[in-house]
């Protein structure tokens, strides 16, 4: 089994850690040696099976061991992977046992898949892009980089996400939407028409905010 490191010990790293732990009683793959967060208190009064190993800022990796994103917010998550890339982290995929991937789509270094996604053919996700539980993405979709998807999402086919895109949960997209750089949709909204980069739309069907 690989060591294995979770960047950020909020709710999401948590959840995480219960994801790697569902992937091993399938077939056996990590060792979670613990979290990383800038917070000293991130598990404070937090019935938690891992401990604080430390400060993101101040950790040194080890070539023998693996990192998992757990940060969602976009920027905040790129600019903590290009630092803790910098000191030599190699960051692994995670995707759970029971999402459904076609053989011929692409997934990225440090992607997060949970529970039943449903990933059709010829999609391109991004690499640390995070999708929740219950995400459908049809054919010939694109996720990019760094894109925090919510938990039941609908990314219809042909959709183009850019990069850091965020869906909130129950959000979803028309076939051939296009959804700029850092665009947000917000819960139980639909795009229905292309979103531009940095804007947010809310309702059904969706609307500038």
């Amino acid at each position: 089994m690989k060591d294995i490191i979770i960047v950020g010990a909020s709710g999401f790293g948590r959840e995480l850690a219960q994801v790697i732990e569902e992937i091993n009683r399938v077939k056996p793959t990590w060792k979670i040696l613990g979290f990383l967060d800038d917070n000293p208190d991130a598990l404070e009064g937090v019935n938690c099976s891992y401990k604080l190993l430390g400060s993101i800022e101040q950790w040194r990796p080890k070539e023998e061991e693996w990192y998992a994103m757990a940060i969602a917010a976009p920027v905040i998550k790129e600019e903590i992977v290009s630092k803790l890339k910098a000191k030599g982290a190699q960051f692994a995929s995670i995707i759970h046992p029971t999402a459904g991937i076609s053989s011929n789509s692409q997934i990225g270094e440090g992607a997060v898949l949970f529970g039943q996604c449903g990933v059709s053919v010829n999609v391109k996700i991004g690499e640390f892009a995070f999708l929740n539980a219950l995400v459908g993405v049809g054919h010939d979709a694109v996720i990019g980089p760094y894109s925090m998807i919510g938990p039941k999402c609908c990314i219809s086919g042909h959709t183009t996400l850019g990069r850091g895109v965020t869906m909130g949960a129950l959000a979803s997209t028309y076939p051939g939407v296009s959804v700029g750089d850092y665009a947000t949709i917000g819960m139980n909204s639909t795009a229905i028409r292309r979103v531009k980069p940095r804007t947010t739309v809310i309702g059904v069907p969706g609307k500038v905010l």
